[in-house]
């Protein structure tokens, strides 16, 4: 298996070499950017220290005039050590002093971030102490912005000891029932669900059901509280779930809330919880701008909008409009009309004409209306994606307005809509020097996102993961071989970047003025593990620019 793969690498650097050879980029004259200024401050405790819940906002905040501020790594905790959770209360309360917003994740200071609130590690007594702390933190912060979310767990079993894993499958069908059962109430399904009641141990029903009595109580008690202490934006997301389970039931039950008392202005419920951050903060930009994007959504087919994919209890399209109403978005019929284009694609072992897909899609991009792209995969297969189609077709890449495909759809739609709506309201109200540097900073996340959701987690990292099988290394667990796994990680990701670079991100500008046409120059990347597991990966891209006369294109 090593000596394959280590003729597969030379065989892709023999490969970038004839495509740089092939496509040498345009002599460039060195430009330095200056930064957008900055307008305002958020501070953000954010639901755990992975890139997406930091990075992510931080990165999207100096593309939106904004300062964002999060706290020392060190506090955040890793992986199953919850974050230190009275010293974060401490470090708020510090730093919204000089803040004009914050943003802030309940688990983060109840359950000590996500994977905590699904064992849970709070008790009704952190729970109660949040709310009392969230009313003290509204007294004293009257004219700031406070914007919170609060996620329904997912059924976390299989990471659980025994006995709860060697029930695992009749959980999760026990949890489905009951769902189908409280929402359809058909005699077929009460027959099969006390089937399951009984072979199930009591004590791990109980447990279980009291994870999501819980957590459905802690809601309704949340959102009494937004009500009360006037929070401006309050968030219920829904981890990763399946069309029927335990989840499902808490989410409707909040939503019934927010529609009986005429709240869903300002409140939401969604699917999702890593992207909940740059909603939240793309929500509030819009509020600021007074911008309300219009949107064109276009699907690769008419089928994508009803299937609903991995990890998801809905429907693409019904995520879709989740995420477009959290940042106040309005869709349009006319891709003329709108501020940008939505184009979703979710990929399956039975998609055809990506080809045909990509040849479209390559023409909105090179067209009027900026193109924010959502590309997944139901398998997690790049053949599913239409990205290296897009590369064969010579789409200027550097010209998207947003892209993702790193995870669910949940995730991967949200960071799209959020990114590409703070873009395009940047795009509106700078003035035109600051042109260059919205476009360059807008391409450096798209970098990011090109070399984490598709290079990393579509074509890496099952190979990756076999490879550490193979040498009995636990991806889960890498413990003391992370930094030599990252370094691994960082090493063959060069021969994708420098393929991907000479092959398409060098050759097109990603802006032009009047007289000059601005590129990409160089790419460095960074990778780091977050957590001692291959997952997830911190991917920082340090990107430099350069610039082209238009006048030297004529010659």
């Amino acid at each position: 298996m090593i000596k394959k793969l280590c003729l597969y690498i030379i065989a892709f650097s023999l490969l970038a070499i004839l495509i740089i050879y092939e496509n040498k980029p345009p002599k460039l004259d060195k430009v330095d950017l200056p930064s957008i200024p900055t307008e305002q401050t958020i501070v953000v405790l954010p639901l755990d220290g992975r890139p997406p819940c930091t990075k992510f906002v931080s990165d999207l905040g100096l593309l939106a005039s904004v300062k964002v501020i999060l706290p020392p790594n060190v506090l955040l905790g890793n992986y199953t050590e919850p974050a230190q959770r009275h010293a974060l209360v401490n470090w708020l309360n510090e730093n919204i002093e000089n803040a004009d917003s914050a943003i802030i994740s309940s688990d983060l200071l109840i359950h000590g971030g996500l994977v905590g609130s699904r064992i849970p590690v709070g008790t009704l007594n952190d729970e109660n102490g949040f709310l009392n702390y969230l009313e003290t933190l509204r007294k004293n912060n009257s004219a700031k912005a406070l914007y919170i979310y609060s996620i329904i767990p997912r059924l976390l079993i299989a990471d659980q000891l025994i006995p709860d894993s060697w029930w695992q499958w009749h959980l999760m069908r026990w949890a489905a029932l009951q769902d189908i059962q409280d929402t359809f109430g058909d005699p077929l399904s009460f027959k099969e669900l006390q089937r399951f009641v009984d072979e199930i141990p009591p004590e791990i029903i109980d447990k279980y059901s009291a994870l999501y009595r819980n957590n459905g109580a802690f809601n309704h008690r949340l959102l009494d509280a937004a009500v009360k202490n006037n929070i401006d934006m309050l968030i219920i997301g829904q981890d990763d779930g399946q069309p029927f389970g335990l989840p499902n039931l808490n989410r409707n039950r909040a939503l019934f809330y927010l529609e009986h008392n005429n709240l869903l202005n300002k409140y939401h419920t969604t699917r999702g919880a890593d992207e909940l951050g740059c909603l939240v903060l793309a929500a509030d930009r819009n509020r600021k701008w007074y911008y309300s994007p219009k949107i064109f959504v276009e699907y690769s087919s008419p089928r994508v909008a009803e299937i609903i994919m991995p990890f998801m209890s809905c429907s693409v399209g019904e995520t879709v409009n989740e995420k477009i109403a959290i940042i106040g978005g309005k869709t349009v019929n006319d891709p003329l009309q709108a501020d940008f284009i939505l184009y979703v694609h979710c990929g399956n072992a039975a998609t055809v004409n990506l080809e045909e897909k990509a040849n479209h899609l390559k023409k909105l991009i090179t067209g009027q209306t900026p193109v924010a792209l959502v590309d997944l995969s139901a398998n997690y297969d790049i053949k599913e994606t239409i990205f290296p189609h897009l590369i064969n077709n010579n789409t200027p890449l550097v010209r998207l307005a947003a892209f993702a495909g790193w995870n669910t759809v949940s995730n991967s739609v949200g960071t799209a809509v959020a990114q590409a709506s703070i873009f395009t309201g940047q795009k509106k109200r700078l003035p035109e020097k600051d042109m260059p540097t919205l476009y360059a900073l807008n391409l450096q996340f798209n970098l990011d996102r090109f070399f984490d959701d598709w290079v990393y987690q579509k074509t890496m990292h099952y190979k990756l993961a076999k490879l550490l099988k193979i040498r009995e290394m636990d991806p889960y667990a890498l413990d003391y071989d992370t930094l030599k796994v990252s370094k691994f990680i960082k090493n063959e990701m060069q021969v994708y970047k420098t393929t991907l670079f000479y092959d398409n991100l060098c050759r097109y500008p990603f802006y032009s003025d009047e007289t000059k046409d601005y590129y990409l120059s160089s790419i460095d990347i960074d990778i780091t593990l977050p957590w001692e597991r291959i997952f997830e990966v911190g991917l920082s891209t340090k990107a430099t620019f350069g610039t082209r006369s238009r006048a030297d294109k004529t010659k």
